[in-house]
């Protein structure tokens, strides 16, 4: 089925049914020739006139349009549906995806296409906090006008005196091996279906222990979702508390009802140092979680070098941080130097700093540091117009893995493959110093108006 191809964005229009029988003939290897000889900014399939399609036939388009984005960089996803047709979507991949939704095809081109339209005014809902924030993103660094409605009320309130209107739809990343998102400085894992020996093998410990280098000290553990936890599972994780217990991290079961698990397993559980709450709001309601998430890390005494592989991809991390922070900040950065150091910065005040730890091919950890005017300023579009000191840590997570994202997908495009940490926050930075005493890095300094923002690179 040849595709629409207008402003650099390619658009498949099938009809009627799409499952393991026809899904081939909706993207034909002479389409993937097509395609890869234009290099299209956006490959998108319209859902306009489907009335039907199964998991096995999405499958296969998402695998098809998953090698034509790795070939072209290309912004690749589904468009043109409702709202039965969204939940359903994420549903048959668990929540879990790599390509986009976006409801509409005129919302598809505020989104891309080589020429960007004119800046327009708009309203973003998400039910989802961290979809809100991309959504959010990606319309201002083509640079829309952008309100964050509050809640469905506020939406609904609002939308009639906006020019578009973005809901039902959603930014799909580099998949993860971990379903996590981040608050407090505490990391949760969302679960489902059933903690067992599978849950325990395919677990991503790789994923577990970078965190815990960053600085991670508490894990959360959602079990809203879970159907059930056997011995195998409660096992796993009676051994994840008692192995983190020597790094002083601890393990939380939030959602873990009656009926989920036996009385025993609950009781080894507990008997393993792991903490147990009725929910998620019940956990962070525990003050002594966010203080000891925030305690000081242990002191690092290993001396460690860089090498010329870790140093190689610093250009992607400084054009996906500058360029995010440019944007969102309307100011320019001016790089100052760039050097191979140690880190030994003395500055104390107005200061945050996120901690991330890249792993795969490449094993290093990145900093970014950054004075408090600037980090407001490039996470305005992400906080409440009353803020706290919470929410101000939390947007600036949320900013840092934006960042994390776009160097995993640079990285990809040259088959470089790495999976990135959720950022850790330090309001100190002697606890900086104190984390990487002893290693050596390279470290790019940059001004913005007269603000300082810094990036090291270790291994």
């Amino acid at each position: 089925m040849r595709p629409v191809i207008k402003n650099s964005v390619a658009i498949f229009y099938p009809s009627g049914f799409i499952d393991g029988d026809n899904a081939s003939s909706i993207i034909t290897g002479v389409d993937e020739t097509e395609i890869l000889s234009k290099k299209p900014e956006a490959i998108f399939i319209s859902l306009k006139k489907v009335v039907f399609f199964n998991k096995k036939g999405m499958a296969y388009l998402v695998d098809r349009m998953s090698f034509l984005k790795d070939e072209c960089a290309a912004f690749v996803g589904f468009c043109d549906y409702d709202s039965k047709k969204f939940t359903f979507i994420l549903e048959l991949f668990s929540h879990d995806v790599s390509f986009s939704l976006i409801q509409n095809e005129d919302s598809l081109f505020l989104f891309s296409g080589t020429k960007k339209i004119e800046k327009k005014e708009v309203i973003i809902y998400s039910k989802d906090p961290a979809q809100k924030n991309q959504l959010a993103m990606a319309l201002i660094e083509r640079k829309h006008e952008v309100v964050i409605a509050k809640d469905k009320d506020d939406f609904l309130a609002k939308r009639k005196k906006f020019d578009h209107i973005v809901e039902n739809s959603y930014i799909g990343s580099i998949e993860k091996k971990v379903s996590v998102f981040i608050k407090n400085n505490i990391i949760v894992y969302a679960l489902k279906g059933f903690i067992d020996s599978e849950f325990a093998n395919n677990f991503d410990m790789r994923y577990h222990k970078n965190a815990i280098k960053v600085g991670f000290r508490i894990f959360c553990f959602d079990a809203q979702d879970v159907t059930s936890v056997n011995v195998h599972g409660a096992n796993f994780l009676a051994k994840l508390s008692i192995d983190g217990a020597e790094d002083g991290v601890s393990i939380a079961i939030c959602g873990l009802k009656a009926g989920k698990t036996t009385k025993i397993l609950t009781n080894d559980m507990e008997d393993a140092g792991i903490m147990l709450y009725e929910n998620l709001e019940n956990f962070f309601e525990d003050e002594s979680n966010i203080h000891q998430a925030n305690l000081e890390v242990l002191k690092n005494v290993k001396n460690i070098n860089i090498n010329k592989k870790i140093i190689s991809i610093l250009p992607e991390i400084i054009d996906s941080t500058v360029h995010t922070v440019e944007v969102l900040s309307d100011k320019k950065a001016e790089k100052k130097s760039v050097k191979i150091k140690k880190f030994d910065e003395s500055k104390e005040t107005e200061y945050l700093a996120s901690i991330m730890g890249i792993y795969g091919d490449i094993n290093c950890v990145s900093i970014l540091i950054m004075e408090f005017e600037i980090v407001k300023k490039v996470c305005k579009i992400l906080m409440p117009t009353d803020y706290s000191a919470e929410d101000l840590s939390d947007a600036f997570s949320e900013f840092s893995n934006v960042i994390g994202g776009k160097v995993m997908q640079k990285l990809k495009s040259r088959h470089i493959s790495v999976e990135i940490t959720m950022p850790r926050i330090f309001d100190k930075i002697s606890e900086i110093v104190k984390l990487e005493s002893g290693r050596t890095g390279v470290q790019a300094n940059f001004k913005i108006e007269n603000q300082d923002m810094i990036l090291f690179l270790s291994k």
